[in-house]
């Protein structure tokens, strides 16, 4: 009796032993699978999770054998840019070795004008993005910043949210090159261009990361970035009206621009919108459409893969060189490859019967008085960056991803809609609505 007993002893212990390990090498990441049932309080029903299902299906299809470390060397290459790109502009200087590690100084690097209005603004996002460098190396990271080129890289973003034929240059087609450090207006609109790809990239690692101090920190990285670009959309949103040169036209038509132009690049889903936003079927403010946090519906922000902001940083070349990176980025994660790929896990589900109350552009057709009665009537300058939810193909293309250039000079009136959540009381006389719906 007492020999079974020391044996069952061991075995609890031995139990025991097992079960605090919580640190176990690939623990934390979801396998392909259904997704439904993955704890017993399932199963869920995601039907109405679009884009939350299709984020961490992307994210299960990138990760492969990629380890968590391989996401500490491409999140240094990332926060190099974004950070250098903030530093320089905001301080006149870089990041110091500790940071660099040996790393050359970014072509173009140079300090921009900022007016005393949005200085310190500027200077804070700038010292949390070195901050945000040295997470990666406090993570391990001992890679050095890799060839970084400004100007290359804005104006070839430029070129193809204008959609100039390849070859031709922003120069070429409107007599210098864009300048992202020229003034108040340039610089925010290029902070925010990159800040958001930070943003997006760093909740995109949540279903990636394995280690659940690197996925805190990570968690850290994302909200803090979030954090950070709704400050910038406010500093952009009181400059929307000012001309970003040398195109003409001001900054809110050219962010509609480059938006379109990030949508188009990342996969099917819809997930960018301008600083002005009136599409009904993402939250916008109807009075102004002020867009400060753009959200899906339900007040979520997006997420992408690494492969899925590559894919918009290299402007859909696979090789993995050009644009902001000549000589590409350094360690395993270093081409947009896969950006397109979903794994499988959620289509055994039955699909929810009842609708959202929330109802389709197409819908509710023009948003009548007093809901947009001290509103704009059109918004100059933005394009609907979604598509509908069913019917077009969302096959990631330009053309069906919303990134049509209106003419040069001509207000951008292409694909308008309008914004409102149906919801008791919201709805003007006389229009169709969906209350009928079970509430969510």
């Amino acid at each position: 009796m007492a020999k079974a007993g020391i044996v069952i002893a061991l075995l609890a212990l031995g139990l025991t032993a097992v079960l605090a390990q919580p640190f176990a090498p690939g623990q934390g990441v979801l396998p392909s699978g259904n997704l439904l049932t993955t704890d017993p309080g399932g199963p869920y029903n995601f039907s109405l999770l679009n884009t939350q299902t299709t984020e961490v299906r992307a994210a299960i299809a990138f990760k492969k054998d990629l380890t968590d470390m391989d996401i500490i060397h491409f999140l240094t290459n990332v926060e190099c840019l974004e950070g250098q790109f903030d530093t320089w502009g905001t301080f006149g200087h870089g990041f110091i070795d500790n940071l660099q590690l040996g790393g050359p100084t970014p072509i173009g690097a140079r300090k921009a004008p900022l007016s005393e209005k949005y200085l310190s603004m500027m200077q804070e996002v700038a010292l949390n993005e070195q901050g945000h460098a040295l997470m990666t190396r406090h993570s391990g990271s001992a890679n050095p910043c890799p060839v970084i080129d400004f100007d290359a890289g804005f104006n070839a973003w430029m070129a193809y949210a204008y959609g100039l034929p390849k070859g031709t240059t922003v120069a070429d087609k409107f007599g210098k090159p864009f300048d992202p450090f020229l003034n108040d207006q340039n610089f925010i609109l290029s902070v925010l261009s990159l800040e958001e790809l930070g943003a997006t990239g760093n909740k995109g690692l949540a279903g990636i990361v394995g280690n659940p101090v690197l996925s805190q920190a990570i968690a850290g990285l994302a909200t803090s970035a979030t954090a950070q670009a709704t400050l910038e959309r406010v500093m952009l949103f009181d400059l929307k009206g000012k001309i970003i040169e040398p195109f003409g036209e001001t900054a809110q038509q050219v962010f509609a621009r480059i938006s379109a132009m990030r949508d188009s690049l990342d996969g099917p889903q819809f997930d960018d919108q301008g600083i002005v936003n009136s599409d009904s079927r993402t939250i916008a403010v109807p009075h102004d459409y002020a867009n400060y946090i753009p959200t899906d519906i339900r007040g979520l922000t997006f997420a992408r893969t690494p492969a899925q902001a590559l894919n918009i940083i290299f402007l859909g070349d696979q090789s993995g060189k050009g644009t902001f990176f000549p000589e590409g980025i350094l360690g395993k994660i270093n081409t947009p490859k896969g950006f397109d790929e979903l794994a499988s896990g959620t289509e055994n589900f039955p699909i929810w019967p009842k609708k959202a109350p929330q109802m389709t552009v197409a819908e509710f057709g023009d948003v009548l008085p007093p809901i947009t009665a001290d509103g704009p009537k059109n918004v100059t300058g933005e394009l609907d960056l979604t598509q509908s939810l069913a019917g077009v193909k969302a096959d990631a293309t330009a053309d069906t991803r919303g990134l049509k250039p209106s003419p040069l000079g001509a207000p951008n009136f292409a694909n308008l809609s309008h914004v409102t959540v149906a919801a008791p009381g919201r709805v003007s006389p006389g229009v169709k609505t969906h209350l009928d719906h079970a509430e969510l």
